[in-house]
């Protein structure tokens, strides 16, 4: 990969981090100047995250980060299940899907890496 599309991946890295920021202290301030009430959005967490997964996963060529782009949408998949407790899941009960998903990320990081050498 070269030098000018790392130096993209990371502007494109930087932009979607720098507006979740602006999006949720946007959200905290609203909630504390009575604007809004923030748990009513807590489930944009989840989709944030979820987008930040899916433009690691198309945006890049690296298997590290398609391996990182797959644990954010388990990630994501996970916190929104806890938050609205689909299938009995809470955050006390359902953490070892966090193991599982990071188990998953050095897979997919080791598969992806091995396949990329063999080429």
């Amino acid at each position: 990969m070269s030098d000018n599309s790392n130096a993209q991946r990371h502007s494109k890295g930087n932009l979607f981090f720098g507006l979740a920021l602006i999006v949720a202290g946007s959200v905290f301030l609203m909630d504390r100047m009575e604007m809004i009430y923030a748990v009513d959005y807590w489930f944009l967490l989840p989709a944030m995250i979820a987008l930040g997964g899916v433009v690691d996963i198309i945006s890049t060529s690296k298997p590290e980060h398609i391996a990182k782009g797959c644990f954010n949408l388990i990630f994501a998949f996970w916190l929104y299940a806890s938050i609205e407790h689909l299938w009995g899941w809470n955050f006390r009960t359902s953490w070892p899907l966090l193991l599982i998903a990071f188990g998953v990320q050095h897979l997919v990081g080791g598969l992806l890496a091995s396949r990329e050498t063999q080429k």
